[in-house]
């Protein structure tokens, strides 16, 4: 099995800076909006953090248990049991991920409810932020599927290894699944970081813009 792949969240650049009094309502609350989804950003961080810690564990482990031979069973099932936890804590946080996506995107939706600009430029930012964001968590949730389809399918993979007339070909499909699964969330990662950089993009011309 090729080594694990890590999510990898980029966050958020904020170019909109700390607001003074005598700068627009708009801006204002466009920057608490913004302050408030890097928040969430950071947490995504936080639980990537946790699950590149569980996935380099459970790599080195699977290398470990796959040499055992038949003889030594009880090894490879102390190893498939040790795997399948950490596959657990992983389902786990990839759920937990999800709910932090949800309540980001609750929150950009409060960009439907900023005052109007009084500048063409700044309403036509602000409307191009909002289609950005809006791909940005579609391509996340994406990502978060083809993952929780990725840990299906190594504990598929899991399974047999502890199956006593398991045969060599069922290990190669499995293991081919994995992969190909693996390979599905590299290109969406790929996208989804993409998305991120048109995201930080939208920010910027936002910062760039009049809006009064």
């Amino acid at each position: 099995m090729k080594k694990l792949l890590l999510i990898i969240p980029m966050c958020l650049m904020l170019f909109v800076g700390g607001c003074t009094e005598a700068q627009d309502q708009t801006q204002k609350e466009l920057a608490g909006l913004l302050s408030d989804i890097q928040e969430y950003e950071t947490k995504v961080a936080e639980y990537e953090k946790q699950l590149a810690t569980l996935e380099k564990k459970e790599q080195i482990l699977f290398n470990k248990t796959v040499e055992f031979t038949v003889e030594e069973r009880e090894l490879i099932e102390s190893g498939v049991s040790r795997m399948e936890t950490s596959l657990e804590e992983r389902k786990n946080l990839i759920e937990v991920e999800r709910g932090v996506i949800d309540d980001a995107q609750e929150t950009a939706k409060r960009l439907e409810s900023l005052p109007t600009a009084t500048s063409d430029d700044a309403e036509g930012a602000i409307a191009k932020l909002k289609t950005a964001l809006s791909k940005r968590f579609e391509l996340h949730y994406e990502v978060m599927d083809l993952y929780s389809e990725l840990t299906e399918k190594q504990s598929a993979l899991y399974e047999l290894l502890i199956e006593e007339n398991v045969k060599r070909v069922e290990l190669e499909g499995a293991t081919v699944a994995v992969n190909k699964q693996r390979a599905k969330l590299e290109d969406a990662i790929l996208v989804f970081n993409q998305s991120t950089m048109e995201v930080n993009s939208a920010l910027k011309e936002t910062q760039q813009v009049e809006f009064k």
